[in-house]
């Protein structure tokens, strides 16, 4: 009787001890999933800001290459730059404008864009962009190189400077 007893005592402490294990592992899996969920979603939020930005500058070069007269563009870019930007983008934005008989029509082709994040939440562009222009029907394709710094001012990225580096 004395050997039944010492055996189920042996079992019954030898299942404790593996269920200790198991659910020991178990909190440890636990903890490495949330923490694994944690770095997940801070990778999700860099890429929301990220993709974020990338639609604010190919908005913005899109309307600096659209179709719409002067004004217009100078009214929507003042809501999507900031002070130092409006100048880089219309340096001659408070002279008045010449009447001309011109049509213009631009036409992008292509934008290419490569970023890479600054500092203070700020975004640097590179963006190579082909417009068809046609004046009076007359067309002729340039491939520009464009530099853009967007940076997050409450809560919005705004244009803070872009330049044309080159023609390529």
């Amino acid at each position: 009787m004395k050997k039944v007893i010492f055996c189920i005592s042996v079992i019954t402490l030898l299942v404790i001890v593996v269920c200790g294990y198991l659910v020991q592992q178990s909190r440890a899996e636990e903890r490495s999933v949330k923490e694994k969920m944690h770095v997940m979603a801070q990778e999700k939020k860099a890429l929301n800001v990220q993709s974020k930005a990338t639609d604010v500058n190919q908005a913005f070069l899109r309307m600096l290459f659209g179709n719409q007269s002067i004004e217009d563009k100078q009214k929507q870019a003042k809501v999507e730059t900031t002070a130092k930007g409006f100048a880089m983008a219309f340096p001659s934005a408070g002279e008045p404008q010449k009447e001309t008989d011109l049509q213009v029509v631009n036409e992008i082709d292509h934008i290419e864009m490569y970023h890479r994040e600054g500092d203070a939440g700020s975004y640097q562009f590179l963006t190579v962009i082909e417009v068809t222009t046609s004046v009076n029907n007359i067309r002729s394709t340039n491939k520009m190189l464009i530099q853009t710094i967007l940076v997050k001012k409450k809560q919005q990225f705004l244009v803070d400077n872009v330049l044309i580096l080159t023609n390529l």
